[in-house]
């Protein structure tokens, strides 16, 4: 048992340090331009009031010049009136009321959909490039100068950042820094992620498109029902031959998805069914390497051997612990494993389950499918 133990640490010890590694040699975005071009973003919401404010004074504070035209996709609550107060501050913003999406579709892509054709009908159309970003990010006075930098001394078309994940709970805490490590791991190079050679990997928190390579793969009305749109876009972009740049830039972004253990659950086990749950060997390789510490700790302790229990919760202790250095998480919520462990096993399961249905966890009383 203590052999079996210690293979088991060892192996989880060095997924994590091997997942470290990785994220230490991640090409960081260059400085920003000195005189950089201005940018239209569209900005969806939909019950956003908790977070529009402070979204659109990070905006507002760019060292880029923007125009911000937020899209109010039927907000419910205090969102629309918040934005207008910003409004009639600063010109510079701008609300619309976009149309009810088709039943199943999702509500952000209708409202990207119609925000972009609304530009072509304005001043705006002018503009060359096109930031699309969620309520809950929070970009840095450089991070838009920056991102730019990138496309062009790389060449890409579109470039979109992964932002440092801020928790404020136990259970987002437990939940997001693993999901993360997961999605870094299958992600690979992020070296070759930067320069686009990594297809169809994306971020729909920060999408900065050069325009006209945009509109020349049709727009976000080409992906209107695809439910991982980020993704879907990406790969559209990539297959007309435009590089698509994806950048670890936790210094340059800030995002707080969730609130709360439940809405984190509920959220990943949504955007997991979409980028896992149609994978059975990799979901089933990521429960079992999650797992596998405890359940060797418990067959040590079933077997009144502590010392290998303890050897192989260590072990899994220990990777928790690095999959969470460099993240928004405090890294010594990984010596509370295998409790993360358990609530991950259980979202990617949900996950798994919902996409065998085709049906996704609802968002806002709205009703989502897997597109198939």
């Amino acid at each position: 048992m203590i052999g079996a133990a210690a293979l088991v640490a060892v192996l989880a010890a060095a997924f994590g340090a091997r997942l470290a590694f990785r994220r230490a040699r991640a090409p960081r975005l260059p400085a920003p331009l000195g005189d950089p071009p201005a940018v239209a973003v569209l900005l969806p919401v939909r019950d956003e009031a908790d977070n529009v404010e402070p979204c659109l004074a990070t905006l507002l504070a760019q060292s880029t010049p923007v125009e911000i035209l937020v899209l109010d996709d039927g907000s419910t609550d205090a969102t629309r009136a918040l934005v207008e107060r910003v409004a009639a501050a600063d010109p510079r913003v701008e609300v619309v009321s976009v149309p009810t999406p088709p039943a199943g579709q999702s509500g952000k892509v209708n409202a990207l959909c119609f925000g972009l054709e609304r530009l072509g009908q304005q001043a705006r159309s002018s503009i060359e490039w096109v930031l699309t970003l969620d309520a809950d990010s929070r970009p840095g006075p450089q991070a838009l100068a920056r991102a730019l930098a990138a496309a062009r001394g790389n060449e890409l078309a579109a470039i979109s950042l992964a932002a440092r994940q801020c928790t404020g709970s136990a259970g987002e805490a437990l939940l997001t820094p693993l999901v993360f490590a997961l999605l870094d791991a299958l992600l690979g190079s992020w070296r070759r992620a930067a320069i686009g050679e990594t297809v169809g990997t994306a971020n729909g928190q920060f999408f900065l498109f050069n325009r006209t390579s945009l509109l020349l793969v049709g727009g976000f009305e080409a992906i209107r029902g695809e439910p991982l749109d980020d993704v879907a876009l990406a790969r559209r972009l990539a297959a007309a031959g435009f590089r698509v740049g994806f950048w670890r830039a936790r210094e340059a972004l800030e995002v707080r998805m969730y609130r709360g253990l439940a809405a984190t659950f509920r959220g990943w086990r949504r955007n997991l069914a979409l980028i896992l749950g149609a994978r059975r060997l990799p979901l089933a390789a990521s429960v079992a390497a999650a797992l596998a510490p405890a359940l060797v700790a418990a067959a040590a302790v079933a077997t009144g051997n502590g010392r290998a229990a303890l050897l192989a919760w260590a072990g899994g202790a220990l990777a928790s612990l690095l999959a969470r250095a460099g993240t928004g998480s405090a890294p010594l919520w990984g010596l509370l494993y295998p409790l993360d462990a358990l609530i991950l096993s259980g979202c990617l399961v949900a996950a798994a389950r919902d996409r065998r249905r085709g049906r996704l966890a609802d968002w806002r009383g709205r009703e989502l499918s897997t597109g198939g």
